[in-house]
Order: structure tokens, then C-alpha cells, then sequence
């Protein structure tokens, strides 16, 4: 019986070795979200997939559809990312993003934002000096386009617009509080105290005024206080606990 063969375009977000000489690895996409595929003789000496079956590899596969897991017939390496391979701290990050990636991704669902989202991220990480304002710009984005997106203008209680004064943010509601109303204290959480210029990294963020961001003088510390208020509204509200969370040098 002959096969008929498919293609599929995407990111090898991890691998695993199965038996003695196969590879089983995941792979995302825009046409199919979270797929898994094996790749049989992977691990032989010469074999054709040697190089290619990576994690964090950009590839065109060539495969056979099954009603199991696909068999894997040929790969094609679009981006191996090498710039960033030669990082291990960079690789860290890329790992996290990959597993949130996975996360927020399923089987046989499309999701074209994400994918672009997630390449074009990896594209600036080995770039860029201030990495972790990318992977939080990703972090807000995506968060943003789940249905859970941060209101960072207005009282979440009152939705008086913010003054200009260090505020507190609910990681569960997904906003912030202003002066009057933090003793209703809303959702009985814990509350995060956010300075001016944190929040005008995260107004500038909700704006895509991205180029501000990167032009203007950011401290370490503010990006490390939002990349850590973004990581517990990830964690508290889609109920997401990322291992590769804790690896981060935030």
C-alpha cells in the first residue's frame, strides 16, 4: 500500500530518545499547533536526520500522516538558531519560551499569532542587549491574546484612569488598583507594588511602543520586576506552573 506523504512547517520545541536508534519530538506550528513525531534511525551514526532533529530547530518535515504518531520521512533545517545556541543563558530563555509555547498551544488548532510571535522573539534574543524586555514583551502579547490581558490604564474597582503615582497589581484580577479603592483589596490576593517607571514600561508594552522601550534607558531591575509580575499572572491566572521558570536569571 502506498503512503501519500504531507508537510508541515515548524519549531522542534523538544526531543526525546526512544529505543535504541528512534527520536520522538514535538513540534509547533502554525497549521497544526502541538504535533509529536518520530523519526526513525535519528540516533544512527549516518543518518539523514543527523543535525536536523534539534530542539529549538525551525524546519520543514516531510511525513507520513498515521492515526498513531507520524512517521517522519525527511527534515529540512530553515533556522537552527545558531547564535543563540552559543549562549547557554540565551538557550535558558529560549527554553522557557518554547514550554510556555507548548502550554498555550494544542493539537490540530492553528494559532498563526503565537508562532509569529514565538520566531520573531528567538530572532531578537541573540541580538538584542536587553533580552528579557523581548521575552516580556512576549509574555504581555500573549497573555493579551489568551483573553487574559493586563489593564494597565485604569482602576480594575473604580476604572478611574491611573494618576501618576506608584501603584499595586493583581496578578489574579490582571490589573492594578489605584489609592482609593486598595483598601477594598477586590479579589483578597496578594498585591504587587508597581513604581511609575515599571508602569510606564508596561503602558508602553499595552501601545506596541516597542521602539521607546528600546531607544530609552531601561534598568535591569525594572525589567526584572515586570518580567517577575508577568511570570505570576501567568502562574495564577492560567493556572501555569513553567519548570523552566526557575532557570531564568531575571
Amino acid at each position: 500500500m502506498k503512503y501519500r506523504q504531507a508537510t508541515l512547517t515548524g519549531l522542534i520545541t523538544r526531543c526525546t530518545k526512544y529505543k535504541e536508534a528512534d527520536l520522538i519530538f514535538t513540534l509547533i506550528s502554525e497549521e497544526q499547533g502541538l504535533t509529536k513525531f518520530i523519526a526513525r534511525g535519528a540516533k544512527k551514526p549516518k543518518s539523514k536526520f543527523s543535525g536536523h532533529i534539534e530542539s529549538l530547530n525551525y524546519v520543514n518535515i516531510y511525513y507520513k500522516p498515521s492515526k498513531g504518531i507520524n512517521s517522519v520521512t525527511q527534515v529540512e533545517s530553515i533556522n537552527s538558531f545558531l547564535d543563540l545556541k552559543k549562549t547557554y543563558d540565551l538557550v535558558i530563555k529560549a527554553q522557557y519560551l518554547m514550554e510556555l509555547s507548548e502550554v498555550l498551544s494544542m493539537e490540530n488548532e492553528k494559532n498563526p499569532f503565537l508562532m509569529k510571535a514565538l520566531l520573531g522573539t528567538l530572532a531578537q534574543l541573540s541580538n538584542s542587549k536587553i533580552p528579557d524586555l523581548h521575552i516580556g514583551i512576549f509574555e504581555f502579547e500573549v497573555l493579551n491574546y489568551q483573553g487574559f490581558g493586563m489593564n494597565v490604564f485604569k482602576c480594575l474597582n473604580c476604572r478611574d484612569p491611573l494618576l501618576k503615582l506608584s501603584h499595586f497589581f493583581s496578578s489574579t484580577l490582571g490589573g492594578f488598583l489605584c489609592n482609593k479603592c486598595l483598601s477594598e483589596n477586590i479579589d483578597n490576593g496578594e498585591l504587587i507594588k508597581v513604581s511609575i517607571q515599571e508602569q510606564v514600561i508596561l503602558r508602553n508594552i499595552a501601545r506596541k511602543n516597542y521602539r521607546a522601550l528600546i531607544e530609552n534607558t531601561v534598568s535591569d531591575n525594572d525589567i526584572s520586576s515586570i518580567r517577575a509580575l508577568l511570570q505570576k499572572s501567568i502562574k495564577d491566572i492560567m493556572d501555569v506552573q513553567l519548570k523552566t521558570s526557575k532557570f531564568q536569571n531575571n
